[in-house]
């Protein structure tokens, strides 16, 4: 009889850095540091970090696609992004390292930006981190479903699914706010993501560890017994 084994542990069962808080934290100071100096007029700061189609490609200021994702509208703006900034930037930090927080989330930002501006008609203003907020969901929850093999697929389609639903799907609707931007950011974020398990895949199941199920005693077929009767030794 072939014994069954069962995977007990994986990557993400501990995190591997120490760092994910200091990332969250150092990051969401820089925004609201960048958000504050856009809030004073009188600093002169806020016409260069706002991003519009005319600003960014006519005067070619590229940078403005980085700058318009670390600034708010205003505190409330702020600290609606913050929250899922902060915890989703400290779990991907502290499972994939600085590199993916805040580094690759800042770019992603950016790209995001540059293809919202490239898809308006008109020359509107983007600023906020949501583009980077719904990446960093999107990076998480295809890495989990790659990595978290011990669940099954179903039930890791009804977790995503039922997380996306709560966290992801907006209860109401706003002209003020980008939902493009939120799709583009959120699909970036799976794209990325699903990209780096393939280059990583051995790398991350490596991390796995099986246990051997052992049956129990009536598990075993009543016709194995008549055969091959257990034997006991004493």
């Amino acid at each position: 009889m072939e014994l069954e084994t069962k995977i007990v542990e994986n990557y993400l069962t501990k995190k591997k850095y120490n760092y994910g808080i200091l990332s969250s934290v150092a990051f969401l100071l820089t925004s609201l540091i960048l958000s504050h100096l856009y809030w004073r007029h009188d600093l002169g700061f806020r016409e260069l970090l706002l991003a519009s189609p005319v600003r960014v490609h006519d005067n070619s200021e590229y940078w403005r696609l980085f700058s318009s994702a670390m600034i708010h509208a205003d505190l409330s703006h702020f600290l609606s992004n913050s929250l899922f900034l902060s915890i989703m930037g400290y779990f991907v930090a502290s499972s994939y390292g600085w590199i993916a927080f805040p580094i690759v989330t800042f770019l992603m930002g950016g790209i995001t930006n540059f293809i919202v501006i490239n898809s308006s008609i008109q020359d509107i203003g983007i600023l906020g981190a949501s583009g980077m907020v719904y990446w960093l969901w999107g990076f998480w929850l295809i890495l989990y479903f790659c990595i978290e093999r011990q669940v099954s697929i179903n039930r890791r389609f009804m977790k995503i699914f039922a997380v996306s639903l709560m966290v992801l799907v907006p209860t109401s609707y706003d002209p003020n706010t980008s939902y493009y931007a939120h799709g583009i950011g959120l699909l970036l974020g799976v794209l990325t993501g699903f990209t780096h398990f393939l280059f990583n895949k051995n790398y991350f199941r490596s991390f796995e560890r099986r246990e051997i199920i052992i049956p129990e005693i009536d598990d075993y077929p009543e016709d194995d017994f008549d055969d091959n009767p257990p034997l006991y030794y004493q």
